[in-house]
C-alpha cells in the first residue's frame, strides 16, 4: 500500500517548493521522494523544483496531460540546464526513475527536467521506462 505524506518536511526540498502552485495542497508519495534524495544526494548540488504535486484541475488548467504522474504525487520538473542537466538525467537513470522529460530549449530559467516513477503499464498507451523531449 502507498502512503501519501501530507506534511513532512524533506531533507534538501521544501513543502513549498514541492505544492500545488493553484491549490497549496501537498500529496507527495514517500516512495518517489526517497528516490528524490537519493538522486539529490548523488548529484552533490542544490536542486530548484519548479513543479511537484498538481490537483487533477490545477493540471487541466495549465495544460498538462491527463495522465500526469504529477497527479499521482510522484514527479517533479526540476530547473536545470547544461552539465547539471546532463548529470540529472544520468544519475536519474541510474537510480531507476520511469519517466524522463526533457526541456532543454529557450531561456536557461525555464529549461528543466521532468523525473517521474510510474509503474510500468500504470497508464495505458505510455510504456515505461521512457525519456522524451518537450517541443
Amino acid at each position: 500500500m502507498e502512503v501519501r505524506l501530507e506534511s513532512k518536511r524533506w531533507k534538501y526540498f521544501s513543502e513549498e517548493e514541492l505544492r500545488c502552485k493553484g491549490t497549496g495542497e501537498l500529496k507527495m508519495m514517500e516512495e518517489f521522494m526517497s528516490k528524490l534524495i537519493k538522486l539529490r544526494e548523488k548529484l552533490e548540488q542544490p536542486m530548484v523544483i519548479s513543479s511537484g504535486y498538481r490537483t487533477p484541475e490545477y493540471n487541466e488548467r495549465i495544460g498538462g496531460s491527463s495522465k500526469s504522474a504529477h497527479i499521482l504525487g510522484k514527479a517533479v520538473d526540476v530547473v536545470c540546464s547544461g552539465e547539471k542537466a546532463y548529470n540529472i538525467v544520468k544519475l536519474a537513470l541510474e537510480i531507476g526513475f520511469t519517466g524522463i522529460g526533457i526541456q532543454q530549449r529557450g531561456e536557461h530559467s525555464k529549461r528543466f527536467i521532468h523525473l517521474d516513477d510510474v509503474e510500468p503499464n500504470k497508464y495505458e498507451g505510455i510504456p515505461r521506462p521512457w525519456i522524451w523531449s518537450y517541443k
